[in-house]
């Protein structure tokens, strides 16, 4: 036994260590990558663990809570909307019908995984790996300068679904209080639509299923799918996840509501492996990496939108085609802004004319702007702008990596990290060539107001759905 105390006590000491003395103070220079390889073993797996749910105050950048709340306002206000509970700490804002919109058409939002805007040559990649994609995009609204929230399905979800920051370091969908927060389902269902979330894998991964379920969503998944062409360790292939969702909608429309659902494919994923018959479209059965799987996602989302146009739904339907992140995090930089650039159209040939929209957007922008389009009614505390009519001078983009989170505005980006660091640079989008700057105060007092505002509503369980005027918002169904 004896002989065993010198190991036990060199793990413990090992345990205090990584628990205690910061990995942070292994970076010696600007370089995300060395850093991170600097950093890894076992403190940084520890402090991971011990910091997955971390305090925000205690570890980031802070201000009076207060001053945030009104800075934020202020920023969303050159989004229209009226506040409605501001004295209470709330972003609540309400949203009145908007004479010219759209009415109650069906949403169909498709999260394409990794399906990175680096792939498209509508963004400026030398190979045609989305040719559907691009045509489809083509003929609705298209939008050369969006970016993802995070670089994990998880936090697109979390940016599509609830339209909030993505607070360090654990997505709201991993996080205890994830239920009954607010979402674009909420909205939705207040407005008499049925809402869901299809999924070809098993949504145990990530709390999804949990998430999604408790959050007002049917919820489809691996388990529901009992027509399969080809399966593999992600699940179902997104040819069969879209003829199960085509079912689906067929069912609920015959229902007589508008529908709302968010489909999330996982094809696009290592291994790689695809049913056979695909070789004249550049996808063999294996071996065909990541060009094969980029080629095959777009491959099975062009079927999926030529196959709805014989359904009686097509006519009255958005559909929106967005990555939920880019396909890898490369570059030396803390968050490497050429890898969080993704793909993004809405497509209604009978409602939406062709249009290039050059302003910033980001995931968090979605909901709000389909409900512009839309044009009804509703309340909702999203973080997140209309696109199409808010002014592009001065819109943000929030970012997440790992333990960091940024804000980007014009140019600069401020990144914030762990025991209150700060950090400012010049983003140079033409070159992807980033530069030491001078701290920006205002830029540093908004991003702290995003961040540790979403923070404090999320975690004091005040994110929440509005409340219509005149009925209360539906969450579950009876």
């Amino acid at each position: 036994m004896r002989r065993w105390l010198p190991l036990a006590a060199w793990l413990a000491a090992v345990a205090l260590a990584a628990a205690f003395w910061s990995t942070d103070r292994l970076s010696y220079d600007g370089n995300r990558a060395e850093n991170e390889l600097v950093q890894n073993g076992i403190s940084s797996f520890v402090r991971a663990a011990l910091t997955s749910e971390i305090d925000y105050g205690s570890n980031y950048e802070s201000r009076d809570r207060r001053e945030n709340l009104a800075l934020v306002a202020d920023a969303l206000a050159r989004g229209g909307g009226e506040f409605t509970r501001l004295p209470e700490g709330r972003l609540d804002r309400a949203f009145p019908a908007r004479a010219g919109g759209l009415g109650r058409l069906n949403v169909v939002l498709v999260s394409s995984e990794s399906f990175g805007a680096e792939f498209s040559r509508l963004y400026g990649s030398e190979r045609d790996l989305t040719p559907n994609f691009d045509a489809f995009a083509r003929e609705g609204l298209w939008f050369p300068n969006a970016y993802a929230s995070g670089t994990r399905t998880v936090r697109g979800l979390e940016a599509f679904a609830t339209s909030i920051p993505p607070i360090p370091t654990v997505s709201i969908l991993r996080r205890p209080g994830f239920e009954h927060v607010a979402t674009w389902g909420a909205v939705m269902r207040s407005l008499g639509y049925e809402t869901s979330f299809q999924y070809g894998g098993y949504g145990y991964f990530d709390n999804m299923n949990a998430f999604f379920g408790d959050n007002g969503f049917d919820v489809v998944d691996r388990r529901s799918i009992d027509r399969v062409r080809f399966a593999n360790i992600w699940g179902v292939s997104d040819e069969d996840l879209f003829d199960h969702a085509l079912g689906y909608l067929d069912r609920v429309h015959a229902g007589g509501k508008p529908f709302f659902t968010i489909i999330m494919t996982t094809s696009n994923h290592k291994p790689f492996t695809f049913r056979d018959g695909l070789e004249a479209y550049g996808i063999p059965p294996e071996g065909g990496g990541r060009a094969a799987g980029v080629r095959y996602a777009d491959f099975a989302l062009g079927k999926f939108l030529r196959d709805a146009r014989g359904h009686a739904w097509f006519d009255d339907t958005i559909f929106v085609v967005a990555a939920d992140h880019g396909a890898r995090v490369y570059g030396a930089a803390q968050i490497p802004l050429r890898t969080y650039e993704i793909p993004l159209m809405m497509y209604a040939p009978r409602h939406l004319a062709p249009r290039r929209v050059d302003g910033l957007v980001t995931q968090i922008d979605i909901a709000p702007t389909v409900l512009g389009l839309l044009g009804l009614p509703y309340e909702a505390p999203f973080f997140g702008q209309d696109a199409l009519r808010t002014p592009e001078a001065g819109r943000v983009a929030l970012f997440n990596h790992n333990h960091d989170v940024a804000i980007y505005r014009d140019g600069r980006l401020v990144v914030f990290g762990l025991n209150k660091s700060v950090e400012t640079f010049r983003y140079d989008a033409s070159t992807d060539r980033y530069s030491p700057a001078p701290r920006d105060p205002e830029l540093e007092r908004l991003g702290v107001a995003y961040f540790q505002t979403a923070y404090d509503l999320f975690e004091e369980k005040r994110y929440l759905p509005s409340a219509p005027r005149g009925r209360v918002a539906e969450l579950r169904r009876p």
